[in-house]
């Protein structure tokens, strides 16, 4: 038998133990009021949720919520409060007792001056990560996304004239970055030449994100040189209480160019109609020693907004109609002596549906459809028939579940390609599907990152072909690819020093011009040659940082690496030294020129090319701030080779050096930029020696509640220099001193 010591021992352990099992299953309330912080009024189905977890809950009628949770959690948590219209809350809590009553708690209305589209939940980025936004994108902005990036590390113009111009992401240009507008591609034809605009209306963009790293799987496939993703004026989750107008004025002096824009929201009970219209035109620009003709542009924007809110969801829809005609430089050496005129026009539908939920992990859901619909028609200079047209017609659906650290989705793409007049490309079908995710976890002080995009596409040209010139009809096929990008990425702080490293790998199909083209380019003077047997194009990325950061200073060092077995590339068929015809002296023809259309000019062959690439890089960061003066200083590179030919692969950014001194007193603020771009002298095809150059820019900046100005003096010294970029540079150098001035006032 037990002895009685024996018993009290089991009986004070089993006690013990089910104290110890009361302490562990301890469960604690969270309890509070959410309400809006103007009117005083609670706020229903408000969202409330633990950071990290799957718990949480909403508020009543009367805002009240009561959230009951486990003590599996550690003693600190986060808690996340949001609503649409308003702007969201990050509160810490610590867990010292088993009821904490937060009493009242106050959201605040979204702020139309500062609105700006948050796509997704997350704000951890890459330290290569770019964003600008508020005054830092007021004293960068300019008539053109690529214009207002090009003070930026590793990043290049690559240009055709003013108007024309695109942003080179450390030597990546077109397919090979993703330009997105609120999250969608911009449905133009903008990447596939360079003489093809940009169809953003800059005066709406209220914040630009140059996103690296895993995350920029989450836009496409292809985003081994970074995403640009824009955020524009007019976002549904800002919902107002009253009437407010935002208007934006300015003009710049080079060009002769003024612009403005007029922002409407109008509340009406439930629902808000957003309106947005918006003009722009500029003569033909100027330069130190003399005037670039046919660059003129005249463009309109409208865009109207409904949408309709309910508790935790709301329905928007968009109308926005995008016209412009601008023009295209001549060539004096050959092609077109007047240039080329070309007219453009975008209509584009959207349907978003945004709901806020508490599914599993997720608290969001969207559902967004874009249709497109995009024509230009390019004239010869003063010709009353276009010579060429282009359209296309572009269905979008995307389906997306978010949570605190989870994105989960589905895209729809097709595009109907329809060109007609003298340029020999099939009208083509393109399908593309793909299934996307994109991960963060925190794991032994770790942040790990990562991402996958896998995919299909089908090309299926509708139009057989029986004038193709290099190209047999019988190659003009269906083609179909399967591809899959994936990323993978980690963040260390250690104090105050910051690690990222990732690796990427990503697959790109080509466009339907890059198999099927075999016709001239007119703006482009070029004849280009499709190849209908190219291959998935691949690449291999590598990027790792370091950041060190204090109270009063920074510095980051990025490198690069990316390794292509399969890169497009348009390479040119042959060499000759010329003959003299018509009184001018033209390239050969022959095999490997054509002569088109009448009169003089000699167009360039073309063609496509998979070759083995290699592209590396370094950006250096320094950032003192003490008190009212800041200084910053950046410092980048870029090294691009076409393995195959063992030459460098053409159109580089050259190595680029910033300095700016800022003094920010009260409400004004000012600026000095210097830039040194260094002479580019490691030339691929097509491509001569450009000099280096010294620019300086001074910015002014005053700002209150509901009104800034923005003034820029750019290239104060009218520094005679020449963009490595530019497709014109033999002709013209670049813009000389500008005055730019931007006005913005909230009412």
């Amino acid at each position: 038998m037990l002895k009685m010591s024996n018993i009290k021992k089991i009986f004070f352990l089993i006690f013990f133990m089910i104290c110890l099992g009361f302490s562990l299953s301890q469960t604690y309330h969270i309890q509070g009021f959410i309400l809006d912080s103007k009117t005083k009024d609670p706020l229903e189905k408000v969202n409330i949720f633990i950071e990290n977890s799957k718990v949480g809950t909403t508020t009543d009628k009367d805002g009240f919520f009561n959230l009951t949770i486990d003590n599996y959690f550690k003693n600190n948590i986060h808690l996340n409060i949001e609503m649409i219209g308003y702007k969201k809350l990050h509160l810490p809590i610590q867990l010292l007792e088993n009821k904490i009553d937060l009493n009242e708690i106050y959201l605040i209305i979204e702020s139309l001056e500062f609105e700006s589209i948050h796509i997704h939940s997350h704000e951890k980025k890459q330290i290569s990560g770019i964003s600008l936004s508020g005054q830092k994108l007021n004293d960068n902005l300019n008539a053109n996304i690529a214009a207002t990036l090009s003070n930026q590390p590793n990043i290049g113009v690559n240009s055709f004239g003013g108007v024309t111009s695109k942003p080179v992401l450390r030597g990546y240009s077109g397919d090979r970055l993703l330009l997105t507008k609120d999250g969608n591609e911009i449905g133009d034809l903008s990447q596939s030449s360079i003489d093809h605009v940009i169809t953003l209306d800059m005066i709406q963009v209220n914040e630009i994100e140059v996103i690296r790293g895993p995350k920029s799987l989450v836009y496409g496939s292809n985003a081994i040189g970074g995403v640009i993703n824009t955020s524009i004026s007019g976002n549904p989750k800002v919902k107002v209480e009253k009437f407010h107008t935002k208007l934006i004025l300015g003009g710049e002096s080079y060009n002769k160019g003024i612009y403005g824009n007029m922002m409407l929201y109008v509340p009406i009970k439930n629902s808000q109609i957003n309106v947005s219209l918006s003009n722009r035109a500029t003569k033909n620009q100027s330069s130190p020693i003399g005037t670039l003709e046919n660059t003129y542009s005249e463009n309109q924007n409208l865009k109207i907004g409904f949408t309709h809110y309910r508790k935790n969801n709301f329905i928007n829809f968009i109308v926005e109609n995008y016209s412009m005609d601008y023009g295209i430089p001549p060539s004096l050496d050959f092609g077109h002596e007047n240039g080329v005129d070309i007219q453009l026009l975008k209509n584009t539908f959207q349907i978003n549906y945004h709901h806020d939920i508490l599914f599993s992990n997720f608290n969001q859901f969207d559902i967004k459809y874009n249709f497109i619909d995009y024509e230009h028609q390019e004239f010869e200079n003063e010709a009353s028939n276009s010579s060429v047209t282009l359209s296309k017609n572009t269905h979008n659906v995307k389906i997306e579940l978010q949570s605190i650290n989870l994105i989960i989705g589905s895209e729809i793409n097709f595009i109907q390609f329809l060109p007609s007049g003298y340029y020999f490309t099939p009208i083509t079908d393109e399908l593309k599907l793909s299934l996307y995710s994109y991960y963060e976890k925190e794991f032994k002080g770790f942040d790990l990152f990562s991402a996958f995009r896998i995919g299909y596409l089908s090309i299926d040209p509708k139009q057989k072909m029986i004038s193709m010139s290099n190209l047999d009809p019988e190659d003009i096929k269906k083609r179909s690819f399967e591809y899959y990008s994936s990323s993978i990425g980690i963040k260390k702080v250690i104090n105050k020093i910051e690690i990222n490293s990732w690796i990427m790998s990503t697959m790109r199909g080509p466009r339907i011009e890059e198999l099927f083209s075999d016709g001239p380019h007119l703006a482009a003077y070029s004849y280009e040659i499709g190849e209908p047997n190219l291959e998935l194009e691949k690449t291999y990325g590598i990027e790792s940082s370091i950041l060190y950061n204090s109270n009063h200073f920074n510095t980051s060092v990025t490198t690069f690496y990316n390794y292509s077995p399969y890169y497009y590339q348009m390479t040119k068929m042959g060499e000759c030294d010329g003959e003299y015809v018509y009184g001018v002296t033209h390239p050969c023809q022959g095999e490997d020129y054509i002569q088109f259309y009448v009169g003089p000019g000699w167009l360039y062959k073309y063609q496509t090319k998979g070759v083995k690439s290699l592209i590396k890089g370094l950006e250096f960061n320094l950032d003192y701030h003490y008190q009212n003066f800041r200084i910053i200083y950046d410092f980048s590179l870029v090294r691009g080779d076409n393995l195959t030919a063992d030459i460098p692969l053409s159109y580089m950014n050259p190595d680029k050096q910033i300095l700016k001194f800022e003094y920010e007193k009260k409400l004004m603020n000012y600026k000095i930029r210097f830039t040194k771009i260094h002479s580019q002298n490691r030339l691929g095809e097509f491509e001569s020696y450009t000099p280096s150059t010294y620019l300086t820019d001074f910015i002014i900046n005053y700002s209150n509640n509901n009104q800034n100005i923005t003034i820029q003096l750019n290239n104060i010294l009218n520094e005679e220099y020449f963009n490595h970029l530019s497709k014109i540079k033999s002709i013209m150098p670049e813009a000389g001193r500008n005055i730019l001035i931007n006005y913005k006032i909230f009412l």
